[in-house]
């Protein structure tokens, strides 16, 4: 065999043997230990003062707790799960943490004012509701997560305002 071809064949070898070595080489192992799927912090919302500070015009009744679970079974359970825990089918899928809003003090640091305005502004993947949903459904849904996170309602009376009627805020 002449040089030329000799010293061709050797270059094919180191080339072949350093492509091989890249292939074989496995990712360092990782220190951290994977994300657990724990309560996720409470969001990084900015309110105004005015928002913390408005007060609930619906009254926490059984009746609007009952008004607000309807609503949250159709809009919310998908993701926060059907009895408000955080375990709902879609959670999986968007790969998100969710309050678990049946833990009091997931809840218990939120005005119902501050609740209002996350309804209305949301948080991606979670849509705002300030153009889609009436005031008043808002309400009703700020009533059942108080519900869900252990609060008791108080009794409904004839006299209360059922469905279809706008309440004024004071």
């Amino acid at each position: 065999m002449s040089s030329k071809a000799m010293i061709g064949m050797f270059i094919m070898l180191l080339a072949a043997g350093s492509f091989l070595a890249q292939e074989k080489k496995e990712a360092p192992p990782t220190t951290s230990a994977p994300a657990a799927t724990a309560p996720a912090a409470p969001h990084d919302y900015t309110f105004t003062k005015e928002d913390a500070a408005r007060k609930n015009p619906v009254k926490f009744t059984q009746a609007s707790a009952d008004r607000g679970k309807k609503i949250y079974s159709y809009q919310c359970a998908m993701c926060h799960g059907k009895d408000g825990d955080g375990k709902g089918d879609l959670v999986a899928d968007l790969k998100v943490a969710v309050p678990d809003f049946t833990k009091a003090d997931t809840l218990k640091a939120r005005t119902d004012g501050e609740l209002f305005a996350i309804l209305g502004q949301g948080k991606e993947p979670m849509p705002g509701q300030a153009g889609r949903m009436p005031d008043r459904q808002k309400w009703d849904l700020v009533n059942y997560m108080r519900v869900l996170g252990g609060k008791t309602p108080e009794k409904s009376t004839a006299k209360e305002p059922e469905e279809n009627v706008i309440l004024v805020p004071q």
